[in-house]
């Protein structure tokens, strides 16, 4: 997914392209390399369902993608694949939808993400949290006696239409 910036700003991912798939799984086997992972089949399989998605797929949509496609991997594969994943700041994982759509925005941090997801279509747009935003939660957070280990904002809302 290729980065943008939008009228206030931010930055913000688009919709996918052959490039920012290909893109996005070769960053994601060299960041398990040097996290310390082998690069198995069931991890490419799993990486590949999920580099071209522009909605958050659930580990049962991720199995099927990857057999529909001539794969072979079991579900509970799938969902041990993804943990690592996450662990790794690959992925996120949405709530609002139970799903899993690839971390495309590099921010310096994999503890702090920020999406939106187009109630209608499901689809998600990674947003780069602003600093000010973080600097908020986190004084928000130490005031109530926390100290932060991550921040996820997950917005749902209707694209608008600009005329």
């Amino acid at each position: 997914m290729r980065q943008r910036i939008n009228k206030t700003g931010d930055i913000v991912s688009s919709p996918t392209t052959g490039e920012s798939t290909k893109s996005y799984e070769e960053n994601a086997l060299r960041e398990l390399r040097n996290a310390g992972y082998r690069i198995t089949m069931p991890r490419v399989q799993v990486i590949r369902a999920l580099a071209d998605t522009e909605t958050a797929l659930s580990a049962y949509a991720i199995h099927d993608k990857i057999v529909s496609s001539g794969g072979k991997i079991d579900v509970v594969s799938v969902y041990r694949i993804l943990s690592t994943l996450q662990e790794v700041g690959l992925i996120h994982h949405i709530g609002v939808v139970d799903g899993y759509f690839p971390c495309r925005i590099s921010n310096g941090s994999q503890r702090r993400s920020e999406v939106v997801v187009e109630e209608s279509t499901g689809s998600v747009v990674e947003l780069a949290m602003p600093k000010s935003v973080i600097e908020a939660i986190e004084e928000q957070a130490r005031a109530a006696g926390f100290e932060t280990t991550g921040i996820k904002v997950e917005i749902t809302g209707r694209e608008m239409i600009v005329k």
